[in-house]
């Protein structure tokens, strides 16, 4: 558990964070874009990723494969700006934290996913103002945050509470 201790060392500390979810499905390309961002936009900012399944190395910042339910909320609270794959999971998550977010869909083209449909929820979200989109150039979302201001919301993710809620009980 070190590498867990050593992430909530460094909570205070963290100014962007990014997480790729818990699926199978490796999304090299999401973080390879993080480590570009790093270094083209000179990020000084802490960066602390969540990678999951994804097997890359980075240049510019730290990063845990897992993190439990507690310390991905925290993670997120203490976060000023969330870059996320677009799950409909990480996305909402974020979302009720009210942060600017910037969410990067997996494509079909890549083979990062079985279809476009992060693409769908992401265009959404974009077009009613919650987030930024990064799918297509981290770079250009990254510019476009100091002007960003999201849309409040008030969002509940009512089946994902429930379902936590039964695994807590064992059911």
């Amino acid at each position: 558990m070190p590498e867990k201790r050593n992430i909530m060392e460094q909570l205070c500390k963290i100014m962007i964070f990014v997480t790729l979810g818990t699926q199978k499905i490796p999304f090299v390309r999401l973080l390879s874009a993080v480590d570009e961002l790093i270094e083209s936009e000179h990020i000084t900012e802490e960066v602390v990723a969540q990678t999951g399944h994804t097997e890359y190395t980075p240049r510019n910042f730290k990063n845990v494969k897992f993190l439990d339910e507690a310390t991905f909320q925290e993670m997120i609270s203490k976060s000023s700006v969330i870059i996320a794959h677009a799950g409909s999971g990480a996305l909402f998550n974020a979302l009720k934290w009210h942060k600017k977010i910037i969410a990067c869909a997996r494509l079909y083209k890549y083979g990062e996913m079985i279809d476009d449909h992060q693409t769908e929820l992401t265009r959404k979200l974009t077009q009613e103002g919650y987030i930024l989109d990064g799918t297509y150039s981290l770079t250009e979302a990254w510019k476009k945050l100091p002007d960003f201001r999201p849309r409040k919301n008030n969002f509940s993710c009512t089946i994902s509470e429930l379902i936590h809620e039964m695994i807590k009980k064992g059911m």
